[in-house]
């Protein structure tokens, strides 16, 4: 009794092994193969694509289509009058203004002003790219160092 349901089991055992192995070799190759097909690099790609269009450019018909917050959908720029697209709020065009306009300031008073802790650093840039500006004119006297 012993002996036959050991035989069952190993017969069983093969048989599943048999089947699994022509499955393998006499199976459809590509049937199967979800690590090919899924790049999650054109998966993330598509992804940032969707969120810019969302913010900047994609079409909608509603504004809740957009970036929440942030965009909003603009139905004068639509092919037709039902639909629109996305177009950046007008708080948005004022924060990059704001930004911009404070890099320059930061960049022209590092240039003008000797107050700042960036003043030698900037002059030294500014005296390399432009020679008719710079702060040291004239020639210094022979053998004064």
């Amino acid at each position: 009794m012993k002996n036959s349901r050991f035989h069952l089991i190993i017969l069983s055992l093969l048989t599943m092994d048999f089947l699994g192995v022509r499955r393998v070799a006499f199976g459809d190759p590509a049937a199967n193969r979800k690590l090919l097909e899924s790049n999650p690099v054109s998966e993330a790609t598509e992804d940032v694509k969707e969120f810019f269009s969302s913010v900047w450019g994609g079409a909608c018909y509603t504004t809740s289509q957009c970036a929440g917050y942030i965009s909003h959908c603009d139905k004068d720029q639509g092919v037709t009058v039902l639909d629109g697209e996305c177009r950046l709020a007008w708080w948005v065009w004022l924060v990059i203004a704001i930004v911009i306009f404070l890099l320059l300031s930061s960049c022209i008073s590092c240039i003008c002003l000797p107050c700042c802790c960036l003043y030698a650093c900037c002059s030294n840039i500014l005296d390399c790219i432009c020679c008719c500006c710079r702060s040291r004119r004239g020639y210094s006297p022979a053998r004064s160092g």
